[in-house]
């Protein structure tokens, strides 16, 4: 699958976003074929759409001056309250330095807490402050405001099929297929 530059910006949501969804499409007409095709598209579709995705939040003011990996981080501790420095890091798939470093910062800007964990002294639990809980917060909102904008351009019938290609990718992430056994 090759993937061309967009004339600009504008069009660049619906291109990659049309291109996600022709690979959806193409990928059932060529179940018969090669994996390697099947594969390939994977590789060359989730990413760039995802990069695209995140380059339209960046746009917005609660993404300005955070990382994804710090929003993660904020999002995990606002699903799950003060989480263990040690989950998030096995939840994100990095190693305790990297979240360590993530939390630092957002200890910094008054977004998150560290606390002593009551059940084991030696584990830091991470929590939102206030300020931190709104940030998340607006970052999710802008997050899916720019999937939005990118899904838009799509035909319905178009936006039906992504829909169910992601539905049926989610086996593939590690904590579905938990629940899937």
């Amino acid at each position: 699958m090759s993937v061309s530059s967009p004339p600009s910006r504008r069009s660049a949501g619906a291109s990659a976003t049309s291109s996600a969804a022709s690979a959806a499409g193409s990928s059932a007409a060529s179940a018969a074929g090669s994996l390697d095709g099947l594969e390939a598209c994977l590789i060359a579709t989730i990413g760039p759409v995802f990069r695209h995705l995140l380059a339209h939040a960046r746009r917005r003011p609660a993404w300005r001056t955070l990382t994804y990996q710090q929003y993660n981080v904020m999002r995990i501790a606002m699903t799950h309250g003060a989480t263990a420095q040690a989950d998030i890091a096995r939840r994100l798939l990095v190693s305790a330095p990297v979240v360590t470093r993530l939390a630092s910062a957002l200890v910094e800007a008054g977004l998150m807490e560290r606390r002593s964990d009551p059940r084991d002294r030696r584990a830091v639990l991470l929590a939102l402050t206030a300020a931190g809980r709104r940030r998340a917060t607006a970052m999710r909102r802008d997050l899916l405001a720019a999937a939005t904008e990118l899904i838009e351009p799509l035909p319905e019938d178009r936006r039906a099929s992504v829909q169910t290609a992601l539905e049926q990718l989610q086996i593939l992430l590690p904590e579905r297929q938990k629940h899937a056994t």
